[in-house]
């Protein structure tokens, strides 16, 4: 049996994977998005450097040993520690440059590359990842594929992992996830879609609106309860995806390929033909809303194939 290598992966969320810029808004969708690579370490010893944001998502996760938060003392910990893997996926320059004296066998993700003075990535098919997401609209691959390839892996299906320490009974056939995050206010479906979309659903399935604004692991805890997901873009996919529930997302401002192809993920563009498209910008600058060209009867068509595909009968 091969020896347990020693894995350093760092996710705060400050930084998306896909876009190049900075915040002090942590992603927590991209947080959790990044445990899928996790399954390419299963069977190594991972210590995971995240935020304390982030850490909920991943604690208990049965693949992370060490998890630390981003403090003086987890960084002092690292650097007095060697490593046979490294895996970077923060763009931040202290954090990059900081890294250069970890020692470690084989480094993946960003560097602080002092020839360019600017951040790289060790991946050469994976660099045009600093031009940030507004230029990645020809992207036409899912993420996954993306991250497992900056790794230096190839993506089999493998999707982001989420340990609930209880088991949560399903009581609703649909979920609605309608809140977005601050970062994106453009992602959000309008709230009378929403309720158009309710009104054609109740005569025939059971409806929650989402819970848990506040409190992390209720929220969690509410959409382990619903079999469908109904979701802008925004954590709530990524949740779903990673309990196995069946998840609809509706896309508008930001790039659709990114989610399709990755197991029980069902995608629904705007019919808008913004010239602007995808446009990953939090404020709308064109003189219709993407987000408006959505059809409550669409999404409710594709509710109605997915319940009855997966759980007829």
């Amino acid at each position: 049996m091969k020896k347990p290598k020693k894995i350093l992966i760092i996710k705060t969320g400050f930084s998306e994977f896909l876009d190049k810029g900075i915040s002090t808004t942590v992603s927590l969708g991209d947080v959790l998005l990044c445990t899928s690579i996790l399954h390419r370490y299963k069977n190594d010893r991972v210590t995971w450097l995240t935020s304390h944001q982030g850490s909920p998502l991943l604690k208990d996760n049965p693949h992370i040993h060490d998890l630390l938060i981003f403090a003086p003392a987890a960084l002092d910990k690292i650097a007095k520690g060697s490593y046979d893997v490294i895996v970077n996926l923060e763009k931040d320059i202290g954090i990059c440059t900081y890294l250069e004296r970890v020692k470690a066998k084989k480094k993946y993700g960003f560097f602080f590359d002092v020839k360019r003075h600017d951040i790289s990535t060790y991946t050469r098919s994976t660099r045009y990842l600093l031009t940030g997401q507004e230029n990645h609209a020809d992207v036409r691959r899912p993420v996954l594929d993306i991250l497992f390839e900056t790794v230096g892996g190839r993506w089999g299906g493998e999707t982001a992992i989420l340990n609930l320490k209880r088991k949560v009974v399903e009581k609703y056939d649909i979920g609605f996830n309608y809140a977005v995050g601050p970062k994106w206010p453009t992602k959000a479906w309008p709230k009378k879609k929403w309720q158009a979309l309710h009104k054609i659903l109740k005569r025939n399935y059971s409806v929650s609106w989402q819970q848990g604004h506040k409190n992390i692991q209720a929220y969690l805890k509410w959409i382990a309860s619903c079999r469908v997901i109904v979701t802008c873009d925004s954590l709530g996919q990524i949740v779903g995806q990673a309990l196995g529930k069946e998840v609809i997302t509706l896309f508008g401002p930001t790039n659709h390929a990114r989610m399709e192809g990755i197991p029980h993920t069902h995608t629904i563009t705007s019919k808008l033909k913004c010239p602007y498209m995808p446009c990953y910008l939090p404020v709308c600058r064109y003189k219709k809303f993407c987000m408006d060209y959505i059809s409550p009867d669409e999404v409710a068509k594709k509710c109605r194939q997915v319940l009855t595909s997966r759980f007829a009968g």
